[in-house]
């Protein structure tokens, strides 16, 4: 666990660290404000493709998992919820 740790550690100070020089530049030098973030898209972009990639997985997971509690909760409700005259076969059945 300490070296997930170390590690998120590691990668967030790398992360604030762009950011906030992209940001400096852009502050301190408007005119090249364009230029910055056009190198930073350019230098970053496999890097979003790859938390995009990574992203997607869990996202799917967590989509399907939503999907598969509901459709459990509707056959629940399905199943202990059913009209008296319903649930009697016709064989069974006193007319």
């Amino acid at each position: 666990m300490e070296g997930k740790a170390a590690l998120w550690t590691m990668v967030g100070i790398f992360v604030v660290f762009k950011l906030a020089t992209t940001a400096l530049i852009i502050y301190h030098a408007p005119d090249a404000a364009a230029l910055a973030i056009w190198a930073f898209i350019a230098f970053h972009w496999p890097f979003a493709l790859a938390a995009v990639i990574f992203g997607a997985a869990p996202a799917l997971f967590w989509y399907r998992l939503v999907r598969v509690r509901a459709k459990r909760a509707r056959l629940q409700e399905a199943e202990w919820r059913v009209d008296q005259a319903e649930s009697i076969p016709d064989v069974f059945r006193r007319d």
